[in-house]
């Protein structure tokens, strides 16, 4: 921004969108790859359960499950923003071209000489 003045480059804007949608998907992704191995290999209670383990599974399930989630949530955000980017960049541009269809009949429009 300088002077006032936004300057858009819609097609960089555009693939920053779009890479954040990958890294959306991406994250996404190891999340359920990975995030679902950890899952499942604590549904096991490898710690055991005696009571040392009851203990560690008291502690430990409350942070597993707030780690996936928030995993979970990364990659929806990242996707969404990436959207959300793409999205505003069409809108920019549209509304930016219909302004200018406007700006030009109005000066069409004008008496010569003024």
């Amino acid at each position: 921004m300088a002077d006032g003045q936004l300057w858009l480059d819609p097609g960089r804007a555009r693939r920053g969108g779009a890479d954040l949608t990958s890294a959306g998907e991406a994250v996404t992704a190891r999340r359920a790859q990975v995030g679902d191995r950890i899952a499942g290999a604590s549904a096991a209670r490898p710690w055991g359960r005696d009571d040392i383990g009851a203990a560690f599974e008291k502690q430990y399930r409350g942070f597993e499950e707030t780690l996936l989630r928030a995993w979970a949530g990364v990659g929806r955000s990242l996707k969404n923003l990436g959207e959300d980017v793409v999205r505003s960049v069409d809108n920019s541009v549209e509304t930016d071209a219909r302004t200018a269809g406007r700006l030009d009949r109005i000066s069409d429009q004008r008496p010569a000489g003024r």
